[in-house]
């Protein structure tokens, strides 16, 4: 079985290693070292698997035995799945290995923006203790309500942390709605979000971009949200309507936001990015530049699903994680 793996800057020499290790030994890795999509094409001609993010017409059109194609983390926007049109030979998945790292970095923005740390920790840098002094109060974590908007793999790592760690109330928002779970008291569909939103504390977004969901969040949202309500982004950015989320932090309708997901994003070697309104002016956001998996160790964590995919397509199983392009997720 031939594996191609598309150029990422992931793909580190541990792991290579990792895949060599856990796969028997006739399984071909091919690790492409550029984007040329000469090589690509050449090297995709007799592949069965293609481990990749962006696909191209002349890539599927060559790919005459691709079998099945694994996207090396979970979301899969970019993916050019139009291109998929007519090849139901081929199967999609993607990775959730990524979902406890990705749900970390969630409840460390929760924390970081209900508390104010970055803003208080600005002042102290220059020697200002005026945050200490100012009319304006971080938010107790302990004993409120967590919503959790989209209520999968990571949505239920973050309620599990929110739960246990802080007893939190958890109210979920998931597309097939739950009569009974061990963490969430409530677990609706879609049409529940604005009965729960008046409800939480603090609203985590954990959905997949769809056009369901795409601007799920809009001003209308943040009008049902209470004045101490922290939000939390770590799905995608055009899930919440950008002007909504500036506006609400601006006039102060929520308490705080962190968000680690954007509208704006660099492309080659482009590194400074601004975003479509001013986001750095405001003192009640902590940022990140879409960094949840950057951690520690990372590749034999996050490198778990595509082992386990490729060792199913190699014994001639179904493989895991499924992608449903025509649902979007």
């Amino acid at each position: 079985m031939k594996v191609v793996f598309q150029y990422q800057g992931l793909i580190s020499d541990e792991y290579k290693r990792t895949l060599e290790e856990n796969l028997p030994e006739d399984v071909q890795l091919v690790f492409m070292e550029n984007n040329e999509e000469e090589g690509l094409l050449r090297e995709i001609t007799d592949a069965e698997v293609f481990v990749g993010y962006k696909l191209t017409k002349p890539l599927i059109d060559t790919a005459k035995k691709l079998r099945h194609i694994q996207i090396p983390w979970t979301g899969f926007n970019d993916l050019g799945a139009e291109f998929l049109e007519g090849r139901d030979d081929i199967t999609v998945s993607n990775s959730h290995a990524n979902s406890q790292a990705i749900a970390e970095h969630a409840v460390a923005l929760l924390l970081a923006a209900s508390k104010l740390l970055t803003q208080r920790d600005r002042g102290m840098r220059s020697g200002d203790w005026s945050t200490r002094y100012e009319d304006v109060n971080s938010v107790w974590l302990t004993d409120r309500t967590t919503a959790i908007i989209g209520y999968g793999a990571i949505g239920k790592k973050v309620a599990r942390m929110m739960k246990h760690g802080f007893n939190n109330r958890i109210l979920a928002i998931k597309r097939t709605p739950l009569k009974s779970d061990d963490l969430a008291e409530f677990v609706g569909g879609m049409e529940d979000l604005d009965s729960v939103l008046p409800q939480a504390d603090f609203v985590v977004v954990a959905v997949p971009l769809t056009n369901e969901t795409r601007r799920l969040i809009t001003a209308k949202q943040f009008e049902l949200m209470r004045e101490n309500t922290v939000i939390v982004n770590i799905a995608r950015g055009e899930v919440i309507d950008e002007e909504a989320l500036y506006s609400a932090l601006k006039e102060r309708k929520i308490h705080s936001a962190g968000i680690d997901v954007w509208y704006n994003y660099p492309r080659g070697e482009q590194r400074v990015v601004k975003q479509n309104y001013p986001f750095e002016e405001l003192d009640n956001i902590v940022m990140t530049p879409h960094s949840a998996f950057k951690v520690e160790k990372r590749e034999r964590v996050f490198l778990s699903d595509i082992v386990t995919n490729l060792q199913r397509l190699y014994e001639g199983k179904e493989p895991i994680n499924r992608v449903y392009l025509e649902l979007g997720y």
